[in-house]
């Protein structure tokens, strides 16, 4: 695929998006090659000492959570923090945050014309080589981060961990993986042994490992290759939190620790699952403080930074009464009903209230159990489904069968919505003065609707 310099941001994102159709995954080695010779140009200008301490992140579910946590700590702390993130919501820039802020499109175009450029050069000694959509933007990233000067990089992994191009990077000071289970199966094993021995190869040798212990089989995995490597393995379970109060915009919690003294922390969401994620980023923390030389942070910044982040996508409120949540595989619904479940949804007075779900899913997800899941929740009256766009949506008819089967049993209502603003508006005005809308089953649809709502 030849090579192009961008004029503006729109030229960079079509490129981007035509890249998919040229190019394939690349061998791991390959990819390390030209990580290799971009950190040896100019000066060493990019080498992976720029990108200052890395914290890699792996998982299923909550990577993008725990970085986003680990920024906002580290920015309280005094450092400057480079952050990148996969998928985006609504724009690509997203993926590269600055100090919690996405780069400009002047940033953007500026890093796709280095990446270009080194490209180019790259092919007089290897003409064949091209990087796939998720390689550009890697590098893109290191370039971004280099030219900013940070202190930290928090690297969020792609689809898996071993073969992952952020996986090229030498020398994290920790590693971190959350909360592991079935998604992209089709890249990573059908087995949750698989899926976890793929997260768990992105530990590195004497590199601290933070992990979340939930599944016996995966912990035993990362357990096993952190002893291989000689890592300290640092642990976070149930037992190292407990919930005090869900209030409507916040749930209060506290955390269990060897080594300091947090009181009542708040995370200001109404999502459960995110003080398991806030757990492990306060573990992380710890660990950065007592082995990776992170010292500015303290008990205070990391009070101040689980309490001020901010995620969007996960049950975040985009307009009153509606909230938009990513979950798009089995354990991500499980904990978004868990977290309904938990969260007081009727009115003032007690009365009870129309609640409704829009919900869509691409089509390589599970959906049969994610639906079943969510037609158990007795809080919701009307189902709207809805289609994403394009050749990866599920089928329309398929979709509004499967909740036939599963709601038409406890008489929930069940509406069909070919466009997805046609779902939100319908939701919408069902629901009445006091109910709420959800909005679950796929980051493309979180996306969307984000967008809908400006």
């Amino acid at each position: 695929m030849k090579e192009i310099t961008a004029q503006s941001y729109a030229d960079a994102e079509a490129f981007l998006a035509e890249v998919p159709k040229f190019t394939k995954k690349n061998p791991l080695e390959e990819t390390k090659g030209f990580y290799k010779y971009i950190q040896e140009c100019e000066g060493h200008r990019y080498a992976e000492e720029r990108l200052g301490k890395v914290i890699h992140v792996a998982g299923t579910n909550g990577k993008g959570s725990v970085c986003a946590f680990l920024q906002s700590v580290c920015r309280e702390s005094g450092y400057r923090t480079g952050m990148f993130i996969s998928p985006h919501l609504v724009t690509t820039r997203e993926r590269f945050c600055v100090d919690g802020s996405m780069i400009s499109e002047e940033e953007f175009v500026r890093a796709f014309n280095w990446v270009a450029g080194m490209v180019e050069a790259y092919r007089g000694t290897k003409p064949d080589y091209s990087p796939t959509y998720f390689e550009r933007l890697f590098f893109m990233g290191v370039y971004i981060f280099a030219e900013a000067g940070v202190d930290v990089t928090i690297l969020e992994t792609g689809l898996g961990g071993r073969l992952d191009t952020t996986n090229v990077v030498c020398r994290p000071v920790l590693t971190v993986i959350t909360e592991i289970g079935f998604d992209h199966m089709e890249y990573l094993g059908s087995a949750i042994e698989q899926i976890a021995s793929e997260k768990a190869g992105i530990i590195k040798p004497k590199v601290p490992v933070v992990f979340v212990d939930r599944k016996k089989q995966v912990s035993e995995i990362i357990r096993k290759k952190a002893a291989a490597c000689g890592c300290n393995c640092c642990p976070v379970s149930k037992n190292d939190y407990k919930i005090n109060e869900i209030q409507k915009k916040f749930i209060d919690f506290s955390v269990s620790s060897l080594y300091y003294d947090y009181g009542r922390i708040k995370v200001n969401t109404t999502a459960v699952y995110q003080v398991e994620n806030a757990a492990a980023a306060i573990r992380a923390c710890e660990v950065l403080i007592r082995e990776c030389g992170l010292g500015k942070i303290t008990v205070k910044s990391i009070w101040a930074g689980i309490e001020g982040m901010f995620w969007a996508g996960r049950m975040e409120e985009a307009a009153p009464g509606v909230y938009i949540d990513g979950a798009h595989n089995e354990d991500g619904i499980a904990a978004f009903v868990e977290s309904l479940n938990k969260t007081p949804v009727f009115d003032e007075n007690g009365c009870s209230v129309r609640n409704v779900l829009v919900f869509s899913v691409v089509k390589d997800k599970q959906y049969d159990k994610m639906i079943e899941m969510l037609c158990g929740l007795s809080m919701i009256t009307d189902f709207v489904v809805t289609h994403i766009p394009g050749e990866r949506g599920a089928a329309l008819e398929e979709l509004g069968n499967i909740f036939e089967r599963y709601a038409g049993k406890s008489g929930q209502n069940i509406h069909i919505c070919e466009k997805i603003e046609d779902a939100v508006r319908y939701g919408m005005s069902v629901r009445g003065e006091t109910g709420m809308v959800y909005i679950v089953g796929s980051l493309y649809l979180a996306g969307f609707v984000r967008g809908f709502f400006g």
